[in-house]
């Protein structure tokens, strides 16, 4: 690629940096919000020069180790890896929906990377620690709350639902990936208007149907599930791919949904607002997800149409 990245461009993207790694330190959350102007930043960088991309990532870095925390110069680091994969799906000329997958994937290896570095350097506790301190924590107020007669409040409920929770940690990191990337890539199509760096192709949400082995593996670990606990390492897997496989058929259900609204003749816009109260209702949307599999009703609906 040709080195045209002015000087301009170069401090500019810097500067865009370091705004979102305060931002991020101030709040994650809106640390993600901004995270699409980021990468657009970057990707113009890398598009134009990929020298001047590395160069940006190397004139931070040193500094950022000098003078920054662990914690702010791994989010450089997750930033650039984000960008490099975004990047290399734009210029092979990938789908949106297979940029997802790798998105979500790099964007999730990379956070359970950094906090394992993270603990590795001793800048956090392992989280098995800081879990058992918050449990405890959290334990003594439910204590409390029996004192004062609250005759619903089950602790060995509670104790179970929260060592649940962080058995599937990785799973439910996976589903926050997916939505940070689905979010950003919306969001990029809006900025990508350069010919030279075209956005992905891609297909409607109501055509996002998920293969029928989806189905099969759903009642799979479902059953198995019953008989493991996630005591042990087989446990903690059926119970992490459980949760995945569970938010694929969600996904079902949803895009099902919008597809039966358009059949319908359902204004847009209206679908949209229909959606929202289904996406919210997760139980019913995995069922319309799993009774979809099975009838296969969308595949009725377009034979009909024919």
């Amino acid at each position: 690629m040709k080195q045209n990245v002015s000087l301009g461009q170069t401090f500019l993207a810097i500067l865009v940096i370091f705004v979102f790694i305060a931002i991020t330190s101030l709040s994650v959350l809106l640390g993600a919000v901004i995270l699409p102007l980021v990468v657009y930043y970057l990707l113009k960088i890398k598009h134009k020069s990929n020298y001047h991309f590395w160069l940006i990532f190397i004139s931070f870095m040193f500094p950022a180790l000098l003078f920054l925390s662990p914690l702010l110069w791994i989010w450089v680091v997750v930033l650039y890896i984000l960008t490099a994969v975004i990047h290399h799906t734009l210029a092979k000329g990938f789908s949106q929906e297979l940029t997802l997958f790798y998105g979500t994937f790099a964007l999730m290896l990379s956070v359970v990377g950094g906090l394992n570095m993270l603990v590795f350097m001793g800048v956090i506790n392992p989280l098995s620690e800081t879990f058992s301190t918050f449990r405890s924590w959290y334990m003594e107020q439910i204590e409390n709350m029996g004192g004062l007669n609250v005759g619903f409040v089950d602790a060995e409920m509670f104790s179970a639902a929260l060592t649940q929770m962080f058995a599937q940690l990785p799973a439910y990191i996976t589903v926050i990936s997916f939505f940070v990337i689905l979010y950003t890539v919306l969001m990029l199509r809006l900025l990508l208007q350069n010919k030279e760096l075209p956005a992905w192709s891609y297909m409607s949400f109501s055509e996002w149907a998920f293969p029928r082995f989806i189905l099969y593996l759903f009642f799979i670990l479902y059953i198995v599930s019953l008989f493991t606990t996630t005591e042990d390492t087989f446990g903690t897997i059926i119970s992490n791919s459980y949760v995945l496989v569970e938010w694929a058929v969600f996904l079902h259900g949803l895009s099902f949904s919008y597809f039966f609204l358009l059949e319908k003749k359902v204004n847009k816009v209206l679908s949209v607002i229909i959606l929202i109260p289904l996406a919210i209702i997760r139980p019913l949307t995995l069922v319309i997800g799993l009774l979809e599999m099975v009838l296969r009703f969308r595949l009725l609906m377009k034979l009909k149409r024919k």
